[in-house]
């Protein structure tokens, strides 16, 4: 994974090895783990998947105020529409929706 600036922006790029791919940080909604790839879901509805663990991301997305609110999910809390903390959901600006740990629910109660 390569980072890179953009002119007037200090948003960093995602390049996957094997592909030339870039997406900016802030149309990122969620990551979504998939054994041994993640599924980058972005603002406009477009899925790209990646060839490395959710893990691999985690630490890279946090500077950038991700939340790892389950094992299998990581979000950008730019994007939060709403939540529901009796079923453990978070929904996102586009609809789709993410489910909540229950242990991570009073770190995203305190954001």
């Amino acid at each position: 994974m390569k980072t890179y600036i953009q002119k007037g922006n200090t948003s960093l790029l995602i390049i996957n090895h094997k592909t030339s791919r870039k997406i900016s940080v802030k149309d990122v909604v969620f990551l979504e783990a998939n054994i041994n790839y993640t599924t980058v879901h972005l603002e406009s509805g477009r899925k790209v998947v990646l060839s490395h663990t959710l893990k691999f991301y985690e630490t890279f997305l946090k500077t950038h105020g991700f939340l790892r609110v389950h094992r299998g999910y990581l979000i950008n809390p730019n994007h939060i529409k709403g939540y529901c903390y009796e079923q453990y959901i978070v929904t996102m600006n586009n609809g789709l929706q993410a489910c909540i740990s229950r242990r991570k629910v009073r770190g995203l109660k305190k954001m």
